[in-house]
């Protein structure tokens, strides 16, 4: 069933099997493995991209597994579109259990030469769309009293990559945040971590998207008591 309304791209009706994932930064590598890993487990999976036409793709290949997915886009640093797109599926599919932020924007440039709107830029949407993702689905965790909210890091933001230096900036402020995040909300029952990343995704090596997804579900899994903060991915 088809509706159209802003940001709105399309709704397949399915009650959730087994609560709802919510994945802000929808893409063909990584994204996707992540919907097909938390989909197959019998949970409603929501999309949020930039992209409406990539969107389309995406909910054609899910549902073709046999998955339940509702996808709405926004640009992740536009907090107004974001929290238009997010009301919408959690309208749908309600609080999200699982939100995993996995959006991200490539910067290159030296840092003795780089400019600092690049810099900016990078911070804005690496680290100020996992901002708003988050402010805008926590309210629903605190209600619930739990919630695990995982972000796609990047190895930029603990190894210098000099080709990359307004990247490395925009990771390492999303890596900080998401450490100060997982302390605060811990006391409350909401597990928050980071896979910080530290090569480029590539099928068929040790970063296959595949491969990297089962390290998501492993810190969705945990038990309070055994609770990580980041998993750093070499």
């Amino acid at each position: 069933m088809i509706e159209k309304q802003s940001t709105l791209i399309v709704f397949w009706r399915r009650q959730p099997l087994a609560g709802h994932c919510l994945i802000v930064g929808a893409g063909p590598g990584l994204g996707l493995s992540l919907a097909r890993r938390f989909g197959a487990r019998g949970m409603a999976v929501g999309l949020v991209a930039r992209r409406a036409a990539a969107l389309d793709e995406y909910v054609d290949q899910l549902r073709g597994e046999g998955l339940a997915v509702e996808a709405a886009a926004a640009d992740v640093a536009d907090r107004t579109a974001l929290k238009h797109a997010l009301q919408i599926l959690m309208d749908h599919q309600g609080t999200p259990d699982i939100l995993i932020y996995n959006a991200f924007h490539r910067a290159e440039g030296l840092a003795s030469r780089m400019a600092v709107d690049d810099m900016l830029e990078s911070v804005r949407i690496n680290a100020g769309g996992a901002v708003n993702a988050v402010q805008l689905v926590l309210p629903g965790m605190r209600a619930a009293g739990k919630g695990t909210i995982l972000i796609t890091g990047g190895g930029a933001a603990i190894d210098p990559w000099p080709a990359l230096a307004p990247l490395g900036v925009g990771k390492a402020a999303l890596r900080n945040f998401a450490l100060n995040l997982a302390e605060e909300l811990k006391p409350e029952g909401i597990h928050v971590a980071t896979v910080t990343i530290c090569d480029h995704i590539a099928p068929g090596t040790r970063f296959d998207p595949d491969r990297i997804a089962r390290v998501y579900t492993d810190l969705a899994d945990e038990p309070r008591g055994a609770w990580r903060a980041e998993v750093i991915y070499r």
